[in-house]
């Protein structure tokens, strides 16, 4: 027993792989209950006084454009579905195929380079 134990002491895979993987899912574990303490409640008590709620976040984005965010809307799901089959016209439709490369109907274009010389140290720092 005692020459397996010095046999798998003074092996590599011994010596470096277990500290490796036990590093690797100890760590994993630590750090899960490091973070569990930022945001419990119980044990951090001004743990969502930083946190804020994504309506807030985007208010600004909604103001400017006008955009609904984040709003929840009333209807089911079903409903929802509904509204939509109203709108599209599923019955009159044309299945159009994009062109492939292979095929020839893609034209050979050129890439246009616009030649711009290189700017001086002035420019850059805007005097």
């Amino acid at each position: 027993m005692s020459s397996f134990l010095e046999r798998v002491s003074r092996s590599k895979h011994f010596r470096f792989g277990v500290p490796f993987f036990a590093f690797i899912f100890g760590g994993q574990y630590a750090l899960r209950k490091f973070r569990e303490v930022r945001y419990d409640v119980n044990l951090n008590p001004s743990a969502n006084k930083n946190l804020i709620k994504p309506e807030e976040a985007f208010a600004d984005v909604r103001d400017k454009s006008g955009a609904r965010i984040f709003e929840h809307d009333t209807r089911t799901t079903e409903e929802q579905l509904e509204a939509l089959e109203k709108e599209l016209d599923t019955d009159n439709w044309e299945q159009k195929r994009g062109p492939r490369p292979w095929e020839g109907t893609v034209e050979k274009r050129e890439i246009k380079r616009v030649n711009k010389p290189m700017p001086t140290v002035k420019d850059l720092l805007g005097n």
